[in-house]
């Protein structure tokens, strides 16, 4: 499946993408736009049926809801000499904190978002009488994140490490790299390092399949309340079938495991 990489946008696209990072609150735009970004207007009509649910404060709310059920899964901080021993100094440890929390604050937002736009194309939302456009003005955007590294410039091992990590964080159905890993590719030792670490993959497609069911009413609070916006143009049929797809499987699939594993990332990290 296709994306439009943060680096590659222009025009519309860039400028989408710049009002996300802001609305979201985070430094980066995730892959499920980039992923809608590739597909001929599909990104303009579903951010614009998203963006009040993130101002309003509806999808902070959700976030706050589902965050206290989210743990470390049990493990213990990796030793700080062991960091050491891999060359992992307190700049690349700060660096890694930072790319890993803006995610796990990104991937929940998104869970119940992505989630509500699924609802919300399933029950004929694209037919409802459109709101009015939103000229509410978003905050100020965070601090960019890194590029996001390209796979086929990874070396070999690493490319092999991401891929191994990605296929327990997606079902079969939805195989795709979740950019936190390629975002951690820089630093592989803490991958590997993490990846050797139990508590981080035990029972990620339960943690996945629960969480999602917690987010649930929230997905259905959102979707009830969002509507089409006005003078933005509806995608074709079969984008927005094709849209409706993606969000649902995005939403119970890799958006909700990386939801359940990036706390128990921070969690091998020590303070």
């Amino acid at each position: 499946m296709s994306e439009i990489g943060e680096a590659e946008a222009r025009g519309e696209t860039a400028r989408l993408y710049d009002d996300i990072r802001r609305c979201t609150g985070a430094g980066m735009v995730n892959l499920i736009y980039r992923r809608m970004a590739a597909r001929p207007g599909v990104l303009p009509w579903a951010w614009g049926a998203l963006r009040p649910a993130f101002l309003s404060g509806a999808v902070e709310e959700a976030r706050a809801a589902l965050r206290p059920g989210l743990d470390g899964g049990g493990g213990a901080p990796l030793p700080r000499e062991a960091l050491a021993a891999a060359g992992l100094g307190a700049a690349d440890l700060q660096a890694i904190r930072a790319i890993v929390d803006a995610y796990n604050r990104a991937n929940l937002g998104n869970l119940a978002a992505i989630g509500a736009l699924a609802a919300f194309l399933a029950d004929g939302g694209a037919a409802r009488p459109p709101r009015p456009a939103d000229a509410a003005e978003a905050p100020p955007a965070p601090p960019l994140l890194p590029p996001i590294p390209d796979m086929a410039a990874l070396p070999a091992a690493t490319a092999d490490l991401v891929r191994w990590l990605s296929a327990r964080a997606a079902p079969p159905d939805t195989p795709i790299i979740p950019s936190l890993y390629r975002h951690l590719a820089p630093w592989p030792a803490f991958l590997a390092l993490a990846a050797a670490s139990a508590p981080v993959l035990d029972g990620a497609a339960a943690a996945r399949d629960a969480l999602h069911a917690r987010a649930r009413p929230a997905m259905a609070r959102l979707a009830r309340a969002m509507a089409p916006e006005a003078g933005t143009a509806a995608p074709p049929e079969g984008e927005l079938r094709a849209l409706a797809d993606l969000a649902a499987r995005f939403s119970a699939g890799p958006i909700a495991a990386m939801s359940a594993l990036g706390p128990r990332l921070r969690a091998v990290m020590p303070d």
